[in-house]
């Protein structure tokens, strides 16, 4: 995983200068002593920064800057020391790459974690003021129906008429009945109650 904002030029550029930098440095102190100091180090810069390709870029540089330097009049040419060390470079410029690719994928799943959690936090916001309006509005409409219903069953059972509009009447005050129970486990805030009708005091 590359970050967006790392060109290929950018990205293969710092490789180069790693590189450069490292061979430079080496020069400046040790000479041509001790052709692979400082050479890993390169390569793990160039791959942590660039991914795998830089890295693997830096190692075949410094491989080859190495192998100069042991070219050098005085030098010993070691082929098994240079194996090594092609071996090592490619080593870290493989393992340098993905353990960047292993954190970068990590700060993009907490990223995603965090935008589910605000997705979530914002569907109990919209919950939580249905269920105050559902509180506020229906209510007392609905215990009011259910009063005004009784009494004109009530009304009609005096009167004593037993027709069809009897039953679709006591229907609609069983309806308003439920959302009156149910409504009334709520409090104002649209959270359940401490003491729900539904739910004895001290019930499990």
């Amino acid at each position: 995983m590359v970050h967006p904002s790392r060109g290929i030029a950018k990205r293969y550029g710092v490789a180069l200068l790693a590189v450069a930098v490292a061979v430079g440095v080496k020069a400046l102190i040790f000479g041509a002593d001790h052709p692979f100091v400082l050479m890993p180090a390169a390569v793990a810069l160039a791959a942590w920064y660039g991914g795998r390709g830089p890295g693997l870029v830096a190692a075949g540089l410094v491989t080859v800057a190495s192998g100069y330097l042991m070219t050098l009049p005085g030098e010993e040419f070691d082929p098994v020391a240079m194996v090594a060390l092609i071996l090592e470079s490619a080593l870290v410029a493989l393992l340098t790459s993905s353990l960047r690719t292993a954190l970068w994928q990590a700060h993009a799943a907490s990223a995603e974690s965090a935008a589910a959690h605000r997705e979530a936090a914002f569907a109990l916001a919209v919950r939580d003021e249905l269920l105050l309006l559902w509180t506020q509005q229906l209510r007392g409409p609905m215990a009011d129906l259910e009063s005004q219903g009784r009494a004109a069953l009530g009304d009609l059972e005096r009167e004593g008429y037993t027709g069809a509009a009897t039953e679709k009447l006591a229907t609609l005050v069983r309806n308003a009945a439920l959302v009156g129970r149910t409504t009334a486990g709520w409090d104002e805030d649209g959270h359940p109650s401490s003491a729900s009708p539904t739910t004895p005091a001290g019930g499990s």
